[in-house]
C-alpha cells in the first residue's frame, strides 16, 4: 500500500509536467485535419470498409464501435466522415453508439466535429455532455481553442455550457487557453468564475485568484516566457501541493495501517483468506475493495463463505469484485446469495450476477434466470441471462429463448441467435432459419454460426443463399455453418465460396474444404482441383494426400487413384517439394511410360537436386524402352552436361562425353555432336586456365 500510494504522488507530480512538455509541441500534434473535398475513385474494397465500419459503429460491442470510428476517421474522406457527424448530429441515436464516436473524435484529436460537439454540450443526456467536453478538451488543435473559446465568450451561450467549455478549455493545458479564460472573469455568474478560476489554475498552476484585473497583469508578465521558464514554475509550485497532498493521505493510511499494513508485512505471498476476512469488513471502503481483490486472486473454495458475507456491501466495487470471484470458483453454496444479487441496485452487479449464475452451471438457476428474464427490460440484463441460459445449457430455456429472437432490440436477437447454438436443440433451426433475413448483420451472422452447431441439414439451402449477403462477416459465419454441416450439397456450395471477393470469406472455406474426410472419392477430387486451380498448393496435396490414403486398397479405383497420383506429383512440382515430387514421379513414370511431361518434371526435380547421375540413368532407360524418346533424352544430357561445366566440373564433363561417344559416336546426331564438343573444347580450355 505504501508503494502504491508512492507511486500516486509520483503521477500527480508528473502528469502536470508532462502535459505543459506539450504545449510547444501544438504546432505539429495539433495540425487540422484535411480531408478530401470531393471522395476521390475508390475501390470495392475502400467502399466495402466503409461500409462494414459504418454498420461496426452500432455494436453492442464498445470496442468494435471505437475501432470503426477511428477507422473512419483514420480514412480523412468526407463520406468516411458523414455516418460519425450523422450520429453526432441524430437525437435518435443509441446514447452508448454517440459516446462512442465522441470519444473516437477525441482520441484522434480529429477537430472535423468540434461544431457539433460543442452543440451537444446543451443536450439533455449527462454522459454525453460528459463524453463531448472531455472529447474537446483532448483534441487541443489551434483552430479547436479558437472555437471553443469564442463559443464561451458568446454571450447568447447559456450558463450550463459556458461552464462546460470553460473545463474543455482547462484540460487542454494550452497556453492559448490562458486569456479567453481570463476574459470570462469579468462575468457575475460565481459558479462559472469557480470554474474559469479552476481551469486557469490546472493551467497556470497560479493559485485561485477572481480578481480579473491582477490576471491581466500577471498574463502580461507571462506571456513571453519561455516554454522552460514555464516548467520551473509549475514544478516548484507542484513540489508544494506535494508537500500539502502526503499531509492529507498521512491521514487517511490511519485506517490503512489497522487493517492492511498487518498484510502487506506479511508480504503478498503470505496473504491469507483470514485476515482478508477481517479487512473485508472494515468501515473504510478502500479496506474492504482491498481486501475483496485480494480474495478474487486467491480463488479457492474456503473464501466462498467470506465472499457470499460480503455480497451485499455498500460498495459497488466490492460486490462487483466478489460476485464475479463467486462465479469463477463456482461452487454450489453461492448459488442463492448470486440468485438474491439479480435484484442488486447495481446495473453492473446485476449483469456480473447473471454471468456468474451462467459460469456456475447449475441447472436449478435455469427456472430463476427464465423468470427473470422475463422480468427484466434493460438489454444489457436481459442479454447477460440470455447468455448464461446458453452456457448452462438446459434446454428448457429453449422455447423460453425463441421468443426473444423477435425482441425488437438487435443486441436481444444477437444474444438469442448466439446462445440457442449452444443449446444445440433442433426446435430453434426453424427460427434460426428465419433469423438469417434480419435486417441486423449481427444477428444474421451469429444465427449462421448456431446453424452450423445445430448441424441439421434442412437449413443448408438457407445457408447457401447466405453466401451472398453484403456482409463478408456474415458470409464467413455461412461458409463456417456450411463446413460443420458438411453434405455433399454444403461442399459444393464450399467449392463455389472460393470465389468469393473477401479473403476472410475463402480462407474460411478452403479451411472447411481440406478437412473435410467423409466425402465421396469424386467430391474431394473436385476440391482438390479447385485448390490447385486457385493456386493454393498445400491444401490441395493435403487432399490429394487424403484420398490416396483412403481409395489405394480399392481395386476399382485404381485408375482414378493412378490419375490423383498424377495431381500430387504436380502439385508436389508446383510447391518445389523436389524429392517429394521425384518419387510421385518415379513411380508413376513406369506407369505412363509415353507422357513426355511426367519425364521433364521428373527431370527438373532431379536437376534441382542436383542429382546428375540419377538424371542420365532415367536417360538410358528411356532410351532403351522406345526410341522416339531420343530428342528428349540427349537434350537432357546436353543440359546436364552444360550445368555440370557452369559449376566448373570440366574433369566430369569430359568423362561424361567420353562416355556418351562410347554409346554413341555421333552423340546423339549432328546438332548434338556440335555443341558436345564445343562444350568439351571449352572443358580444355577451364583446366587449361586452372593450371595456368
Amino acid at each position: 500500500m505504501q508503494r502504491e500510494i508512492k507511486l500516486i504522488l509520483f503521477g500527480i507530480l508528473l502528469y502536470p509536467v508532462c502535459a505543459f512538455g506539450i504545449i510547444g509541441c501544438a504546432s505539429t500534434l495539433g495540425k487540422n485535419t484535411i480531408i478530401e473535398e470531393k471522395e476521390p475513385k475508390t475501390d470495392i474494397k475502400l467502399r466495402r470498409d466503409i461500409d462494414e465500419w459504418t454498420l461496426q459503429l452500432y455494436s453492442d460491442d464498445p470496442t468494435i464501435r471505437s475501432s470503426a470510428a477511428i477507422s473512419l476517421l483514420g480514412l480523412n474522406l468526407q463520406n468516411a466522415q458523414e455516418p460519425l457527424t450523422t450520429i453526432l448530429e441524430e437525437s435518435k441515436v443509441r446514447e452508448d453508439v454517440k459516446i462512442s464516436v465522441i470519444k473516437a473524435f477525441g482520441f484522434t484529436r480529429d477537430d472535423r466535429a468540434v461544431e457539433q460537439l460543442i452543440q451537444l454540450l446543451s443536450c439533455e443526456s449527462e454522459p454525453v455532455k460528459t463524453a463531448a467536453m472531455n472529447a474537446l478538451g483532448r483534441i487541443k488543435t489551434r483552430n479547436s481553442i479558437n472555437m471553443l473559446a469564442n463559443a464561451m465568450l458568446n454571450s447568447k451561450q447559456s450558463k450550463d455550457v459556458k461552464i462546460a467549455l470553460a473545463k474543455a478549455l482547462g484540460n487542454t493545458n494550452d497556453q492559448d487557453a490562458v486569456e479567453p479564460l481570463i476574459k470570462m472573469l469579468r462575468v457575475d455568474d460565481s459558479d462559472l468564475r469557480e470554474t474559469v478560476m479552476a481551469s486557469l489554475e490546472k493551467i497556470t498552476k497560479v493559485s485561485s485568484n477572481n480578481d480579473s484585473s491582477w490576471w491581466k497583469e500577471w498574463w502580461l508578465r507571462n506571456k513571453s516566457k519561455t516554454r522552460e521558464q514555464w516548467l520551473e514554475e509549475i514544478v516548484f509550485k507542484q513540489e508544494e501541493k506535494m508537500q500539502q497532498l502526503e499531509a492529507k493521505i498521512e491521514k487517511l493510511k490511519q485506517e490503512v495501517a489497522q487493517k492492511s499494513i498487518k498484510l502487506l508485512e506479511l508480504g503478498y505471498d503470505k496473504i491469507g483468506p483470514a485476515l482478508l476476512s477481517e479487512a473485508i469488513k472494515s468501515d473504510y471502503p478502500e479496506v474492504r475493495i482491498f481486501a475483496a481483490k485480494e480474495l478474487a486472486k486467491i480463488n479457492e473454495s474456503s473464501i466462498v463463505e467470506i465472499l457470499i458475507n460480503a455480497i451485499s456491501d455498500k460498495e459497488e466495487e466490492v460486490r462487483i469484485e466478489v460476485v464475479q470471484t463467486l462465479g469463477v470458483i463456482g461452487d454450489e453454496k453461492a448459488l442463492n446469495p448470486l440468485i438474491r444479487a439479480l435484484d442488486d441496485e447495481s446495473l453492473i452487479v446485476r449483469e456480473k450476477a447473471a454471468k456468474a449464475l451462467g459460469q456456475l452451471g447449475n441447472n436449478e438457476a435455469v427456472m430463476v434466470l427464465i423468470e427473470a428474464l422475463n422480468k427484466k427490460t434493460n438489454s444489457s440484463i436481459v442479454c447477460s441471462i440470455i447468455e448464461s441460459l446458453g452456457k448452462i445449457g438446459d434446454v428448457r430455456s429453449v422455447d423460453t429463448l425463441i421468443n426473444f429472437l423477435a425482441n425488437e432490440k438487435p443486441e436481444i436477437r444477437e444474444c438469442t441467435a448466439a446462445s440457442l447454438g449452444k443449446l444445440g436443440d433442433v426446435r430453434a433451426v426453424e427460427h434460426l432459419i428465419a433469423a438469417l433475413n434480419d435486417e441486423e448483420e449481427r444477428v444474421r451472422w451469429y444465427a449462421a454460426d448456431s446453424l452450423g452447431k445445430i448441424g441439421n441439414p434442412i437449413c443448408v439451402e438457407s445457408l447457401i443463399k447466405r453466401l451472398s449477403d453484403n456482409s463478408a462477416r456474415v458470409r464467413e459465419s455461412a461458409v463456417t455453418a456450411l463446413g460443420q454441416i458438411g453434405n455433399q450439397q454444403a461442399i459444393e456450395a464450399l467449392i463455389k465460396a472460393l470465389e468469393d471477393v473477401d479473403k476472410r470469406v475463402v480462407d474460411q472455406a478452403a479451411e472447411r474444404l481440406v478437412n473435410i474426410e467423409d466425402a465421396t472419392f469424386d467430391i474431394m477430387d473436385s476440391v482438390a482441383t479447385s485448390f490447385y486451380n486457385n493456386a493454393d498448393y498445400k491444401r490441395a496435396e493435403t487432399v490429394l494426400a487424403r484420398i490416396i490414403t483412403k481409395y489405394a486398397k480399392f481395386p476399382e479405383l485404381q485408375d482414378k487413384v493412378s490419375q490423383i497420383k498424377i495431381k500430387q506429383a504436380k502439385t508436389l512440382f508446383a510447391l518445389k517439394d523436389w524429392q517429394n515430387a521425384l518419387n510421385v514421379y518415379e513411380e508413376i513414370s513406369k506407369q505412363y511410360s509415353g507422357d513426355d511431361t511426367i519425364k521433364i518434371e521428373l527431370v527438373q526435380c532431379i536437376k534441382e537436386l542436383k542429382q546428375f547421375d540419377r538424371a542420365l540413368k532415367w536417360f538410358t532407360v528411356w532410351l532403351e524402352e522406345n526410341p522416339q524418346n531420343y530428342q528428349l533424352c540427349w537434350q537432357g544430357r546436353l543440359d546436364i552436361a552444360s550445368a555440370m561445366f557452369e559449376q566448373g566440373k570440366y574433369e566430369n564433363v569430359k568423362d561424361l562425353i567420353n562416355a556418351l561417344k562410347m554409346e554413341d559416336p555421333n552423340l546423339g546426331g549432328e546438332e548434338f555432336k556440335f555443341r558436345f564438343q564445343a562444350l568439351n573444347d571449352q572443358c580444355r580450355n577451364g583446366v587449361a586456365n586452372s593450371k595456368g
